[in-house]
């Protein structure tokens, strides 16, 4: 709509001279047409053309709150209310006093005093507002076609200056809920998925029809509060029983299953007592490393892990990790490969024990997901002032879906496979965090057509230096 000629009345000219803001609504049109220097300070404009080029209205139910409010004085009811505007953003409460004012052309406009909402206010009503501005619940009402007539602070926030309902709610059924409910009259709680500042996030959402504030008109009125921290802990905790269960389990049964079998059946061999011996070992140690593993993890969450770091080449450290994997390889029919060179004898300030554990883990998730009849290449490379060591198989890669969890506790892209292979879903959440423990990084290089590729970096010390020089950054 084309924007009205601004008005252009001597009737006008002496309220140019009051100290409150004053302004004229065309309610037709949705914008001010006239406004005295106070007005324009309210309302943020750099001039009268820039507060009359912008529309009130941002949707059909602002512009019919503005028809509803001329038909109102029309009928010669004087308004007032306490409201909230947003110009240019910003939350600012005012006293609005509504009364008519006819236009050359003989249509009926709005003439409205604005006053700050601080003279003599109401303290209940005072209490709620402020309550509800800084509340830690995100409140928001809107008109029942979804557009926002309210917003707290935490609201804006999280999601934005501008936004509708529909903006909001990630799966249209959600919203259609909301709807359809309110339009009934009653009530409704839910969790669902909103779009924010941060992302994507779940919130526990309530929302109830109540009566907009200055028109009467039916709104709605949304309450919601971000419950995702709650549901990830929610997901971890029964990620944690399921793989503590799974985990502990099968390898429980092994170890008894074969110190049963040693225990009722003397007429076993020497040969077969060795294997159930082997048995019950490897599954012992499976035991002894998820145990391990959950101690690592409380120990990172609390900041309680100890780093034993000395300086050492980088080189026998990862050969032995790659040493202690050969059975593994050979197990799955996968050949082990390592190439290091000149930069095996790169010196390094670590904890031994811990960078022998980061490639062990590396080497051990390459060998799970190699195919029969594959190779798994280790290497270390001297990468500008870092040591990199990278660990490649020639499986199926990390499915896209899954690269942004991949670092995450309990964390496996296919649980169907990791549990048939084994695994806590924790060794590359321990291995990240020890890297970066040790001033490195750790990252998944998904440029390869085929495989996975792992690596981490860290600062080489110099021969004159005793301490490793500014961490690395990722690429």
């Amino acid at each position: 709509m084309t924007p009205p000629v601004p008005l252009d009345d001597p009737r006008l000219s002496v309220l140019d001279l009051l100290d409150h803001a004053v302004w004229i609504t065309d309610p037709e049109a949705a914008r001010i047409v006239w406004a005295n220097p106070p007005a324009l300070a309210l309302w943020r404009a750099d001039s009268p053309e820039e507060l009359f080029s912008r529309s009130m209205a941002p949707s059909e139910t602002v512009r019919a709150t503005l028809l509803q409010l001329r038909e109102r004085v029309r009928r010669g009811e004087r308004i007032r209310s306490e409201r909230t505007i947003y110009p240019k953003g910003f939350a600012t409460p005012i006293q609005m006093s509504i009364g008519p004012f006819q236009l050359g052309d003989g249509r009926m406009a709005l003439i409205v005093e604005g006053i700050p909402a601080r003279e003599k206010p109401d303290p209940e009503r005072l209490r709620w507002a402020e309550a509800a501005r800084y509340s830690p619940v995100a409140v928001t009402t809107h008109g029942l076609d979804g557009a926002t007539l309210s917003a707290n602070t935490l609201a804006r926030e999280m999601f934005g200056l501008a936004f509708s309902l529909a903006d909001l709610f990630v799966d249209s059924a959600d919203l259609e809920r909301v709807l359809s409910t309110v339009a009934a009259g009653t009530a409704l709680s839910q969790d669902a998925e909103l779009r924010t500042a941060l992302g994507v996030r779940i919130f526990d959402v309530e929302t109830r029809p109540i009566p907009d504030p200055v028109t009467g008109a039916p709104a709605i009125l949304l309450n919601a509060l971000d419950i995702t921290a709650r549901r990830e802990a929610e997901r971890a905790k029964d990620e944690l029983l399921s793989v503590v269960n799974h985990e502990l389990r099968t390898p429980l049964t092994a170890v008894r299953g074969a110190l049963s079998l040693l225990s009722h059946h003397d007429s076993a061999t020497e040969e077969e007592r060795a294997e159930l011996l082997d048995l019950a070992n490897q599954n012992a140690t499976r035991l002894m490393r998820l145990i391990n593993d959950l101690l690592d993890v409380r120990k990172l969450a609390e900041g309680a892990l100890e780093l034993h770091r000395k300086p050492s080449p980088l080189g026998p450290i990862v050969q032995q990790a790659v040493d202690l994997q050969r059975s593994l390889a050979a197990a799955s029919s996968v050949r082990l490969h390592t190439a290091s060179g000149p930069a095996g004898s790169l010196l390094v300030l670590v904890d031994p024990d811990r960078i022998l554990q980061v490639v062990a883990n590396l080497v051990s998730n390459a060998l799970k997901h190699a195919p029969r009849d594959t190779d798994v290449e280790v290497s270390i490379s001297h990468v500008g002032s870092c040591a990199r060591v990278a660990v490649r198989d020639h499986g199926a890669g990390v499915p896209t879906e899954f690269l942004k969890r991949l670092f995450s506790r309990f964390s496996q892209a296919d649980t169907t496979d990791s549990r048939r292979l084994g695994g806590t879903g924790l060794g590359l959440y321990i291995a990240r965090s020890l890297i970066e423990a040790h001033g490195g990084v750790l990252a998944y290089d998904g440029t390869l057509p085929q495989g996975a590729r792992f690596y981490f970096e860290l600062p080489v010390l110099s021969s004159s230096a005793s301490v490793p020089p500014r961490a690395p950054s990722a690429d």
